[in-house]
């Protein structure tokens, strides 16, 4: 329960500070169009790992392969069952969230990409 609220904390303060310059798209994932500053979600994912060493691995990450696995997670209920370095079975207590802005070219498009993130998260280019 601690972690899901750490998560929505962590959501919601980058909610806030996120605009357009920090989206890691230019064009929006739902139409094509540019996209504007004021019309960005932030997207975020809980991923288990097996140990320290791989959960470590993932924190250093750079940003293009945190927000590989952001994309494969993001929308899933509950933790992946087997870590994604080692293909081992997930450790209690072993996880790390990460998020990512994805920004809009409006408010159409970014209630239509929140509808389902799971699905539309692989239009984020």
């Amino acid at each position: 329960m601690k972690k899901l609220i750490a998560a929505l904390v962590a959501s919601l303060l980058c909610l806030v500070c996120a605009n357009a310059d920090d989206a890691v798209n230019k064009v929006c994932p739902i139409s094509g169009k540019p996209v504007k500053a004021d019309q960005t979600t932030t997207v975020s994912a809980t991923i288990g790992f097996c140990c320290e060493k791989c959960q470590g691995q993932f924190e250093k990450a750079d940003a293009k392969t945190k927000n590989a696995m952001i994309k494969k997670f993001a929308g899933d209920k509950e933790t992946n069952k087997k870590c994604p370095t080692s293909g081992k079975p997930v450790a209690e207590g072993k996880t790390a969230t990460a998020s990512m802005t994805v920004a809009f070219c409006c408010e159409k498009c970014k209630a239509e990409f929140d509808k389902d993130v799971k699905k539309n998260i692989a239009k984020v280019k």
